[in-house]
């Protein structure tokens, strides 16, 4: 991993700036891939889609944003967001509305990759509120039927949400030749047969 010159971000709201990490080269050396399709790799870091103004409080997606780079000096603040600030974000960027259903997409690919993190990556186990689930099955569903396209991927985001009954069924319907995907096919179908919602490490 090679680090740039911070970026500089400037707040739509309040006017004020930000100085973020950027990258001139990274790997995925070592990478883990969960079963959501998040992958976290050290030597390629997160640079967070969504940022949040430390002076406002205010959240602002950073790809709107003009690019700008410091003269000089590193940063490595990366600007992830917690489950309750991607919550705040959510509704926030909603009630906006977005440019397109690409961007829509990334949103809301962050806010279930941020309630996975917080209830099942950590390992923390928390007891999860029936506001949060509601949120998490409703968001969950129009990702499967958005975004998603991929029937092992659908599958897997079925069970993530509780549909037990309709990820056996595409589960029963699905042919996979490639091995790492019945690996896959495999774990998933387990996890199902024995109601297991929680998200769930593949490599």
């Amino acid at each position: 991993m090679i680090p740039g010159k911070s970026q500089i971000l400037t707040c739509p709201f309040c006017g004020k700036d930000k100085e973020i990490m950027s990258l001139v080269s990274g790997n995925t050396f070592g990478a883990e891939l969960w079963s959501d399709n998040k992958q976290i790799a050290l030597m390629l870091p997160e640079i967070s889609y969504i940022q949040k103004c430390p002076h406002c409080g205010k959240y602002y997606i950073k790809e709107r944003q003009s690019v700008k780079y410091a003269k000089e000096g590193y940063s490595d603040e990366q600007g992830l967001l917690t489950f309750p600030e991607m919550k705040e974000a959510f509704s926030q960027l909603t009630a906006e509305g977005f440019i397109d259903k690409e961007e829509e997409g990334n949103v809301r690919m962050m806010l279930h990759h941020a309630y996975n993190d917080y209830y099942y990556r950590t390992g923390n186990k928390n007891v999860i509120p029936e506001k949060d689930q509601k949120l998490f099955h409703e968001n969950g569903l129009w990702l499967i039927n958005n975004l998603i396209t991929d029937n092992v991927m659908k599958t897997e985001f079925y069970r993530e949400i509780g549909d037990m009954k309709t990820a056996k069924k595409i589960l029963d319907s699905l042919v996979v030749e490639d091995d790492f995907l019945k690996q896959i096919v495999s774990s998933i179908r387990e996890r199902v047969e024995s109601n297991n919602c929680e998200v769930f490490k593949i490599q």
